[in-house]
C-alpha cells in the first residue's frame, strides 16, 4: 500500500511538473530578452484554460483540436500586448513593467469574472489511462506532459539552429552589439514578447485537463512558474524542465501526504529557499 502510494505521487509529480514548466518556459522566454516579468503569467494559463473549455462546451470539439485555437489566440493578444503596451516600456527602469502587467493581470481576471461568472467549470473530455501494476498513468495528464515537453524540445531546437534563434540569443547577451551587426532588436523583442505569452496561454490549454477553471485562479499558477524560473535559472528552457519536475513533485507529495491546499505554500518556501541559497538558480554560475 504504501509502495503503491508511493509511485502514484512520484508519477502524478512527474506529469504535473512537466505541464507546470511550460508555462514558465513562456515567462523565462520574455524575462530573458527583455528582463520583464511577466506577473500576468497566470491569468493568462487561466485564459488558456477558458479557451479550451469554451471550445468544447459550444463547438464539442475536441481539446487537441482546440490546442491550435489556443496558440493563435496567444499570439494575437502577445502581439497586441506589446504593441500597444510593452514597447513602450522597454529598456526602461524602475517599476513600470511590473505595474503595467500587474494591470492586465487585473484587467484579464476581472474581465473574466464579469463575463463567465465566479464559477468553477471542468473540461468534460476523458483519455484513456495507461496501468501499470497498481500505478494509473492518467490520459489527461500523461497527454499534456508530453505536449510540453515536445514544444520546449522544438523550442529549443529554433532558440539554438535557427538564425532567429541565434539572434535572440545574441539581444539576450547585449543587445547593443546585437543593433551594431545589424539584428533588428525591436522584432526580436515583439517576436520574443509574443512567444512567451503564446507559450503561456497554451500551457493554460493544457493544463485545462489537469485541473478546476475559476476566473481568480491565476495567482497559484503564477506563483509556480515564477519559482520555477527562478530554481530552474532565469532564462534557461531546460531549466525550468527540471525545476518544474521538483515542484511538481513537491507539490504532488505535499498532496498525497499532507493537504493539496498547501502545495502553493510548499512552493513558496521553495521559492524563498532558492534566493537564500542558491538565488542563481540550479544551472546559473556563482558569482
Amino acid at each position: 500500500m504504501f509502495l503503491d502510494l508511493l509511485a502514484q505521487t512520484v508519477v502524478t509529480g512527474v506529469l504535473v511538473g512537466l505541464i507546470l514548466a511550460l508555462a514558465s518556459v513562456g515567462m523565462t522566454i520574455i524575462f530573458g530578452i527583455m528582463k520583464i516579468f511577466n506577473i500576468a503569467s497566470g491569468d493568462l494559463v487561466v485564459l488558456g484554460c477558458y479557451v479550451i473549455f469554451w471550445l468544447n462546451a459550444i463547438f464539442a470539439l475536441d481539446p487537441i483540436i482546440g490546442f491550435p485555437v489556443a496558440i493563435l489566440i496567444g499570439v494575437v493578444l502577445g502581439a497586441g500586448l506589446y504593441y500597444f503596451l510593452i514597447r513602450h516600456i522597454v529598456r526602461t527602469v524602475g517599476l513600470r513593467s511590473l505595474m503595467v502587467l500587474f494591470g492586465v493581470s487585473s484587467i484579464l481576471s476581472n474581465s473574466m469574472l464579469v463575463a463567465w461568472e465566479p464559477l468553477t467549470r471542468t473540461v468534460p473530455v476523458f483519455y484513456p489511462n495507461l496501468v501499470f501494476a497498481d500505478v494509473t498513468i492518467p490520459g489527461n495528464k500523461l497527454l499534456p506532459a508530453i505536449v510540453s515537453v515536445i514544444t520546449t524540445i522544438v523550442l529549443l531546437v529554433v532558440l539554438n539552429y535557427t538564425y532567429f534563434g541565434r539572434s535572440i540569443r545574441a539581444t539576450v547577451s547585449n543587445w547593443r552589439a546585437a543593433s551594431l551587426v545589424g539584428i533588428n532588436v525591436n522584432k526580436i523583442y515583439a517576436a520574443g514578447f509574443t512567444i512567451g505569452i503564446a507559450l503561456t496561454v497554451f500551457a493554460g490549454a493544457l493544463i485545462s485537463l489537469v485541473y478546476p477553471i475559476e476566473p481568480y485562479g491565476g495567482l497559484p499558477y503564477s506563483l509556480y512558474a515564477f519559482t520555477i524560473v527562478i530554481l530552474g535559472t532565469v532564462g534557461d528552457p531546460i531549466g525550468c524542465l527540471v525545476a518544474g519536475l521538483i515542484i511538481g513533485l513537491a507539490t504532488s507529495f505535499t498532496g498525497s501526504y499532507w493537504t493539496q491546499g498547501m502545495a502553493p505554500a510548499v512552493s513558496y518556501i521553495i521559492l524563498v529557499l532558492t534566493f537564500l541559497i542558491r538565488p542563481e538558480g540550479l544551472f546559473g554560475k556563482r558569482r
